[in-house]
């Protein structure tokens, strides 16, 4: 214990993963202690060794049923969801209580593609906890509201909602502007989103000066000198991931669910493993790399750790699409590092876009989201991203239209198999058809043939979106 708390204090990742697979090794006597060094490995992308740690904390309790769904929320937030799913349905229908289990049913049932089992358990979990955000938010994605009883439902539990903690209420809020927007009730729909909106931001506040410099630090550093640069002699392979980036709700998940229906790739959605490379690097930077090599770290150490960070949750073999959430923040990071990797960003109108982001509840809590003046603010950021970066990329960062892709889906799917280097395979024409599971809002989307549904999204709003069209529209 002495030693890993040294590791941990000095952020030595190597010897953190050695004192923690020692003590496994030796069957510590760490009883509940186990369930922390598991939080603390997952966090830390060693999937290996949290799902030993928490076995060794299931076995401490004598596998005492709430013991076990500490398991089930681990392995959730492994993306490991069948097997969440799985073990859940094993265990008492009270655990952790009646609602609890009944929603993470529905939610797990809702990711593997199970609508109709996923609404189910959902309502289910609303019979023993009315009103409750949480459940009504996955119901209004899993479901069309514009008719039928779940609608009426969902309004008749409005003052129960009101009732709950505003984080609860707020995910209220959204599956509410989710039901006025499917009956065609545009000015419903756009107060109950700013309500929640509201909620939300009291609590996740954005920081438009902290966001720019965050931008600015990410190109810092980045001449073509560097970004031409392969890694160290004797350099690593580093194609297996597929980068996918763009603003969220660009279509990006489409893109994932076309490449992810190749029989050499898997879908990764949301990584955010190349985080863990840029605290390994000391920043995002082209100097904070400088800087790590002038310590005498290497571009291969930086590849290896993400490498075996994709290991750790995908096995050795197979593409993997990476969809980490402001990778652009870390482009400059990643094509060093990783220079044989795929690049791909994903652009879609500007007005359709901001009104996707403004309507969608973020889980993270995506804090620029919140006011239509700060969407705009941000998405200028991103266009000089953008622009930067395929100035310094070239080629070798592909910009995928979303409107052309649904127009002329096609096309934009061979340029895309070009791009990333992949056999033409009749699967990825036809990618509604393939089952992965899918964790984002395009969850039901994605499970469409690619159409054109979501061009000109935000025009029945237009009126009500002038505080971004304002917004974004300055110099």
């Amino acid at each position: 214990m002495a030693r890993l708390k040294g590791a941990l204090a000095s952020k030595d990742r190597a010897e953190t993963r050695r004192v923690v697979a020692e003590m496994l090794d030796h069957r510590a006597p760490l009883g509940e202690h186990w369930r922390a060094i598991a939080q603390l490995m997952q966090t830390s992308g060693e999937l290996t060794l949290a799902l030993r740690a928490i076995d060794a904390f299931v076995a401490a309790t004598g596998n005492n049923p709430m013991a076990v769904y500490s398991k089930v929320v681990l392995l959730t937030q492994a993306h490991r969801v069948r097997e969440a799913h799985d073990l859940l349905a094993h265990l008492p229908a009270t655990v952790p209580d009646a609602a609890g289990h009944a929603y993470v049913l529905g939610n797990t049932a809702m990711t593997l593609g199970n609508v109709d089992a996923a609404r189910a358990h959902l309502l289910d979990a609303l019979t023993h906890r009315p009103g409750w955000g949480p459940a009504w938010l996955t119901l209004a994605a899993a479901t069309n509201l514009a008719d039928g009883p779940i609608g009426d439902r969902l309004l008749a539990e409005g003052a129960a909602a009101e009732r709950q903690g505003a984080g609860d209420f707020a995910r209220y809020c959204y599956a509410l502007g989710k039901l006025h927007a499917d009956r065609g009730e545009h000015g419903a729909a756009f107060a109950a989103f700013v309500r929640g909106a509201a909620l939300l931001k009291a609590e996740v506040s954005y920081n438009c000066h902290a966001d720019a410099a965050n931008a600015t630090a990410a190109m810092e550093g980045f001449d073509g000198a560097r970004l031409d640069q392969k890694a160290d002699s004797g350099s690593i392979a580093t194609g297996r991931p597929i980068f996918v980036t763009g603003l969220p709700r660009s279509g990006t998940t489409l893109v994932e669910q076309i490449l992810a229906s190749h029989s050499a790739v898997q879908d990764g959605g949301e990584l955010n493993m190349i985080q863990h490379v840029a605290v390994a690097a000391g920043g995002v930077s082209g100097t904070a790399i400088e800087q790590h090599l002038a310590r005498g770290g290497t571009l291969n150490g930086l590849a290896e750790l993400y490498l075996h960070l994709l290991q750790e949750r995908f096995g050795p073999s197979g593409r993997i699409v990476d969809k980490t959430i402001d990778a652009s923040r870390f482009l400059g990071l990643i094509a060093t590092v990783l220079p044989d990797a795929p690049l791909v960003w994903m652009r879609r109108d500007p007005l359709d876009t901001a009104w996707s982001c403004f309507r969608t509840f973020f889980i993270h809590g995506v804090g620029w989201s919140f006011e239509l003046a700060d969407i705009a603010n941000h998405f200028r950021l991103e266009d000089a991203l953008m622009a930067f970066w395929k100035q310094r990329l070239g080629d070798r960062l592909l910009v995928i239209p979303y409107g052309e892709l649904v127009e002329d889906p096609s096309t934009w799917t061979a340029r895309l198999l070009a791009h990333c280097g992949l056999a033409d395979e009749p699967a990825v024409y036809e990618p509604h058809l393939n089952p992965r599971r899918v964790v984002t809002a395009s969850a039901l989307q994605v499970r469409r043939p690619i159409n054109r549904d979501g061009l000109g999204v935000a025009e029945p709003y237009r009126a009500w979106l002038q505080p971004f069209i304002d917004g974004y529209a300055k110099p």
